[in-house]
C-alpha cells in the first residue's frame, strides 16, 4: 500500500514541489502519535491533502517508506533530513537507523555538518563521536567548508572544548574565518563597518585563549583584526607579564592543545657512531618532505656520552622561527646519547611542502648516524628526506650522514 492510491484517505505534499504521496491515515496513526493526534485528535486535521513545507520530496518518501515496510534507503546525503522527519514525528525506531549511518559517515570534512544536527535533536552518542573526531583531527575539521557554516551555538561548545589538535594562534585564525563567512552570509561589509566582526562573534570571544598563545604570535595575529579594544589589549599584554588585571575576561593559561608527537628516527641503532665535529659558524642542515599536514615540533641531536653541553641555534628556512640554548646530552630510551631542541610552538606544514631544518652547534665532538634512510613511515605520515644546499649544511650533513638522529612530528 506504500504510495498507493487505493482506498488512500490523505495525501501529502512537500515544499513547493506539486508532486503527491498517498497514504492512509490509520497506517500512519499506528506508526505515530503525532499522526493519531493530527488525524484522530480533538483538533483533527481535515484537509486531504496535507502541504509539509520544511522537507524534500526524496527524504519524505524514504520516511514514508519505513512506515509502511519498516525499511527505507537512508544514506550519508538523507539521513539528516529523513532523521529530521523521524523526530518530528516521534518515530524512535528511524531516528536510531539515521544515527547509525551519520555515525558511520562522519569525516573530518562533514563532522560539523553533523554535529549541528546532533546538537539540534539532541543525539548525545552521535554528538560524542562527533567531538571525538574534531579532538584528534581538529585542523583538517576547521579547514572545511562545514565548519565556516556552522551556527553561534556550535562554535562557542567547540572553543569551550578542553583538548584540542590544534594551537590556539590557528584555532584564532579559523574563528576569523568563520566569523568573515557569518558577515558575508548576514550581507556585512567589515571594510565599512569595523565593529561587525565582534558583534557577530559575540560571547564566543571570551572562549578564544590568548594567553596561552605566545607574547609574540598575539602581537601578529590579533590586534590587527579589530577584534579587541586598545584597554583590552594593554589588559591582556599586562596579563602576559604577570600583573593581575581586574576584571579580565581571558584569564586562563591552560593550553587545549595536547597532542602525542612521534620520533621518526632516521639512522637504524647499529649504525650510531662517532664522530661529528663542530667548529665556528658551520651548520648541519637537512631538507625533508612529508606526505600529509602535519605539525613540526622540533629535533634530536646527537651529543657525546659525557653529558657535555652544546650550545644550538636550530632554524627553519623560510618560517622565521628560529631556537637558541643550551642543551646537555643524554641517554634517551633507545640507549642514544643526545639531546632534543623543541619550538615552542609547533609549525604547520603542508603535504608535498619541502621544509630544511638548519643546526649551528658549537660544543665537544659528538656521535653520528651512518647509512641513513632516505625516508620513514610511522602510521600515516611519511617523511622523505633530501640533502639540503651545500651553502647551508657547511658541516656536511645529508641524507646518509651526519646530523639529526630524529624529527618530532604530529598529526594534524
Amino acid at each position: 500500500m506504500f504510495d498507493n492510491d487505493l482506498m488512500s484517505d490523505v495525501s501529502f505534499a512537500c515544499g513547493e514541489s506539486s508532486r503527491l504521496f498517498h497514504a492512509h491515515k490509520y497506517v500512519l496513526a499506528t506508526s505515530s502519535s503525532v499522526f493519531y493526534a493530527m488525524f484522530y485528535g480533538d483538533l483533527a486535521q481535515k484537509e486531504s491533502t496535507i502541504h509539509i513545507k520544511d522537507t524534500d520530496e526524496e527524504s519524505f518518501k524514504e520516511f514514508l517508506r519505513f512506515l509502511y515496510t519498516d525499511d527505507c534507503k537512508i544514506t550519508a546525503e538523507n539521513a539528516t533530513e529523513v532523521m529530521y522527519l523521524a523526530k518530528k514525528y516521534l518515530i524512535w525506531p528511524l531516528t536510531e537507523k539515521c544515527c547509525k549511518v551519520l555515525e558511520a559517515s562522519i569525516k573530518p570534512d562533514n563532522v560539523f555538518l553533523i554535529l549541528e544536527q546532533a546538537l539540534q535533536f539532541d543525539e548525545t552518542d552521535l554528538e560524542a563521536k562527533c567531538w571525538n573526531v574534531v579532538s584528534k583531527n581538529t585542523l583538517e575539521c576547521i579547514n572545511s567548508e562545514a565548519f565556516c557554516n556552522i551556527g553561534s551555538r556550535t562554535l562557542r561548545a567547540f572553543l569551550k572544548k578542553e583538548s584540542m589538535d590544534i594551537t590556539e594562534v590557528l584555532l584564532f585564525t579559523a574563528v576569523l574565518k568563520w566569523v568573515d563567512g557569518e558577515c558575508a552570509r548576514q550581507g556585512i561589509n567589515i571594510e565599512d563597518d569595523k565593529t561587525a566582526r565582534r558583534r557577530i562573534l559575540g560571547e564566543c570571544l571570551y572562549e578564544i585563549r590568548f594567553l596561552t598563545m605566545s607574547q609574540e604570535d598575539f602581537a601578529k595575529y590579533v590586534p590587527p583584526m579589530g577584534l579587541l579594544t586598545d584597554a583590552e589589549i594593554i589588559s591582556i599584554f599586562r596579563a602576559f607579564n604577570g600583573v593581575d588585571v581586574a576584571g579580565l575576561k581571558w584569564k586562563t593559561r591552560e593550553k587545549r592543545y595536547h597532542v602525542r608527537t612521534v620520533g621518526f628516527s632516521r639512522f637504524e641503532l647499529a649504525n650510531v657512531i662517532g664522530s661529528w665535529v663542530y667548529g665556528g659558524s658551520e651548520s648541519d642542515a637537512l631538507t625533508m618532505t612529508v606526505n600529509k599536514a602535519v605539525l613540526f615540533h622540533g629535533v634530536r641531536l646527537f651529543g657525546d656520552y659525557h653529558n657535555a653541553k652544546y650550545d644550538v641555534k636550530l632554524t627553519i628556512k623560510d618560517k622565521s622561527v628560529a631556537v637558541t640554548g643550551t642543551y646537555t646530552s643524554e641517554k634517551d630510551d633507545d640507549g642514544v646519547w643526545g639531546y632534543d631542541v623543541i619550538l615552542p610552538e609547533p609549525i604547520p606544514l603542508q603535504a608535498g611542502e619541502d621544509f630544511t631544518v638548519v643546526a649551528t652547534i658549537q660544543g665537544a665532538e659528538s656521535h653520528r648516524g651512518v647509512y641513513g634512510k632516505s625516508s620513514v613511515t610511522v602510521d600515516d605520515i611519511v617523511l622523505t628526506f633530501q640533502n639540503a644546499p651545500s651553502s647551508l649544511s657547511s658541516n656536511c650533513t645529508d641524507v646518509e650522514d651526519g646530523q639529526f638522529y630524529k624529527i618530532f612530528l604530529s598529526s594534524m
